[in-house]
């Protein structure tokens, strides 16, 4: 009996949403499908209407009737698929519809997987630790004790998922991402006197680094003298601290905060950076490097993004040797040489084939399908 596989995803796996597991999720599906498997998304939705881009897998939407309860016609769904080739695959951690949904598959012998997607890493655990101590023990601990393996994308979240549930079986698999068949040229940059750093994602300064990043950047521009640029592409909480910030350390004239951009327009503004930035405290696995990546973007990371060892190991960019301002300011410093020699068209050229070796969508949803068949 052919297996059929059922991605339950929070949302509707629209890839034009900011919502990182929305486009993994899209991806995953997208891939497995081409493959020639029967895959479904079951998205649970306050607004059940099937507004996304053409995909070339199946779509159910179901109610989200409440962070404790079921839509009856997913019950029905459920109960109608027992004793069947079916294997489901949860996406997102600390997600209370996922626990009904959860104890209605194993009331029905029907097997899951689970892909907490970067919530159970070290440092994520230990934001607001004691309401989710008291979340997993009654709600989490039900969903990864049951699950037939536990799917973790860094290895942050290998040390942060047996810290808290112990042993259970896990299997790391990084996310993919595509590569076009249009590739990015660096060469219009070569000559370029104003090289361009960027960020680009939610404007969360503790998350995302942005503190340390903007005062990095400082250094570099204030030591060196240096013409250069960071933008800002996204929108958050924190952008009026952060233009305030800005201008504190002097450096107002060499920043853009351009605003939340999708799509096309936020595809062309990176394909134009010398340097993508991300000197997160806290990451799963974030797919605005691999995107970058895939355009020839080389970029610089830290350690806490989980990709620090593709980084090195592929020449494709740079890594801060600590998440500090000093650790920042020499990783811009090194990015800034990189530039002036043109060896930063050389580390471009490393990031794309680093997306094709380690990354390609087909090969890591195929390497989901043979986990999927041991479940």
């Amino acid at each position: 009996m052919e297996l059929q596989i059922i991605h339950i995803i929070l949302g509707k796996a629209n890839p034009n949403r900011m919502n990182g597991v929305n486009k993994v999720v899209n991806s995953l599906a997208e891939n497995q499908a081409i493959l020639g498997k029967n895959v479904t998304v079951w998205g649970i939705t306050k607004n059940p209407v099937h507004d996304y881009p053409n995909r070339s897998y199946n779509t159910q939407l179901f109610k989200d009737t409440g962070k404790f309860s079921i839509d009856p016609n997913l019950k029905t769904e459920i109960e109608g698929l027992k004793d069947l080739n079916v294997i489901f695959h949860f996406h997102g951690g600390f997600i209370p519809q996922f626990n009904p949904i959860a104890k209605l598959l194993v009331k029905n012998n029907l097997n899951y997987v689970f892909t907490p997607h970067g919530a159970f890493n070290t440092i994520a655990l230990e934001r607001g630790k004691w309401k989710k101590k008291a979340y997993i023990l009654l709600l989490e601990s039900f969903l990864v004790k049951n699950a037939k393996h536990i799917h973790l994308i860094g290895e942050s979240e290998v040390t942060g998922t047996t810290k808290v549930f112990g042993t259970v079986p896990y299997q790391l698999i990084p996310n993919g991402q595509e590569v076009t068949a249009a590739t990015a040229s660096n060469d219009s940059k070569i000559g370029n006197n104003t090289p361009v750093f960027g960020f680009v994602g939610r404007l969360d300064t503790h998350t995302k680094g942005l503190d340390t990043l903007l005062e990095g950047f400082a250094n570099f521009i204030h030591k060196h003298n240096a013409n250069s640029e960071l933008q800002l592409v996204g929108d958050g909480p924190d952008r009026a601290n952060l233009e305030k910030l800005a201008q504190k350390l002097h450096i107002g004239n060499h920043m853009k905060f351009l605003g939340a951009k999708y799509g096309n327009e936020k595809d062309q503004l990176v394909k134009q950076l010398d340097f993508l930035c991300l000197v997160s405290r806290n990451e799963g696995l974030p797919g605005v490097v691999l995107e970058a990546a895939s355009e020839g973007i080389p970029a610089i990371v830290s350690k806490e993004t989980n990709l620090a060892n593709y980084i090195t190991k592929n020449r494709a960019g740079f890594v801060t040797e600590q998440n500090t301002v000093a650790g920042v300011t020499a990783a811009l410093e090194n990015a800034f040489t990189a530039i002036q020699t043109q060896e930063s068209q050389e580390l471009g050229k490393n990031a794309r084939k680093m997306i094709e070796t380690h990354f390609d969508w087909s090969t890591i949803a195929q390497r989901h399908i043979n986990t999927y068949e041991t479940a």
